[in-house]
């Protein structure tokens, strides 16, 4: 594990402390704690209730989203370092989640390291057992904006997801992701994919 991953690792599971996984994964039993700055969704025009879509921005203008008002928003943050942040929204049932990851410690990323750290982040942080053999990537495909599409299932968490991750700046990832619980996929599939066609940069 390289030493950008390694640093990553203990922050993303200070995060699953702090956050929890909806779906059934454990949280690490290891690791500093790091407590969620909770609040509620972006509004626009007052609109935060009755799954009304309203904009979110990222905080660094790196990404921008239409998302269902009532979904309720938190965020942790690297307090030590500042190299990353996670936002979460979660909705009312808790059955699925839209969630946005940056890192950036300064040190550019080269060759695949990339799409190493991705899998690293799927299987650390989305796993039932908190490491590799419970998620299945089904398909792996880049998109015309450059970023790159990770389809996955938790084979023990009955939860599957879609994650997609760029890099931004030669030392900047994002990995944007949505995730539901198997049985509420019919449910949520038309919202969640109303999310991810409104995933804009600002």
């Amino acid at each position: 594990m390289n030493t950008r991953g390694f640093r990553f690792l203990f922050g993303l599971m200070a995060l699953l402390l702090a956050v929890g996984l909806a779906c059934g994964s454990p949280s690490p039993t290891a690791g500093p704690t790091a407590e969620p700055t909770v609040a509620p969704a972006p509004t626009e025009a007052d609109a935060s209730s009755g799954g009304e879509m309203v904009t979110f921005t990222d905080q660094s203008d790196y990404l921008a989203l239409d998302l269902p008002g009532d979904w309720e928003h938190s965020q942790t943050v690297d307090s030590e370092n500042d190299y990353w942040y996670w936002d979460v929204f979660t909705a009312p049932d808790g059955n699925a989640r839209i969630e946005s990851i940056v890192f950036d410690d300064g040190t550019p990323f080269v060759g695949s390291q990339s799409g190493k750290t991705a899998l690293q982040w799927l299987h650390q942080n989305y796993s039932s057992t908190g490491k590799e053999g419970d998620i299945r990537i089904s398909n792996d495909s880049i998109q015309k904006d450059g970023s790159e599409r990770l389809t996955w299932s938790s084979k023990g968490g009955s939860y599957s997801g879609i994650s997609y991750f760029e890099i931004r700046k030669p030392t900047t990832m994002l990995m944007f992701t949505v995730v539901w619980d198997d049985d509420y996929e019919e449910q949520y599939a038309d919202v969640l994919n109303q999310v991810i066609e409104s995933y804009r940069v600002p």
